[in-house]
């Protein structure tokens, strides 16, 4: 007989996972997060550093179970991503609704990110930059599905 050496996923390696996830919503109770099927190379950041860190160790066809505090998820919430826009600075030909998602472009870095419209008054639109789950505590369920995965370049 013999032992065969069972891989383990190492910061560099290139892996793809199944994810699927749960956080608590002070309104609407435990909500549910889409299962998703996504590759990546571990100890990077294409996606949440708790994901990326929690999958180091981990064997093929292995579960885990996590408990992702903010900074380690969507991070923390920052206020100052709140922010009050003149209605008069967007195109007239946007509609305007709470929830809707826009894009906006620093006026001095030219940077976009994405805001959702979180209030309207009759003279301005009130925008929040912070992610939707920024600063919730996610609970995660992973499967490591390959390991050692060859990257495809892009």
């Amino acid at each position: 007989m013999h032992s065969s050496k069972v891989s383990k996923a190492k910061v560099g390696d290139y892996v793809r996972i199944e994810y699927s996830g749960s956080f608590k919503d002070e309104k609407a109770g435990l909500q549910r997060l889409a299962r998703e099927v996504f590759e990546f190379t571990v100890g990077s950041h294409e996606v949440m550093p708790g994901i990326s860190k929690g999958v180091i160790g981990m064997a093929e066809g292995e579960r885990k179970q996590l408990t992702l505090q903010p900074p380690d998820a969507y991070g923390e919430f920052r206020p100052n991503l709140i922010q009050e826009i003149s209605r008069q600075r967007l195109p007239s030909d946007v509609v305007l609704k709470i929830g809707k998602r826009l894009t906006t472009i620093g006026v001095k870095s030219g940077r976009r990110r994405k805001v959702r419209i979180v209030e309207l008054t009759p003279t301005t639109v009130v925008v929040d930059g912070n992610h939707p789950l920024a600063g919730k505590i996610i609970e995660v369920e992973l499967q490591l599905l390959v390991h050692n995965l060859p990257k495809v370049p892009t």
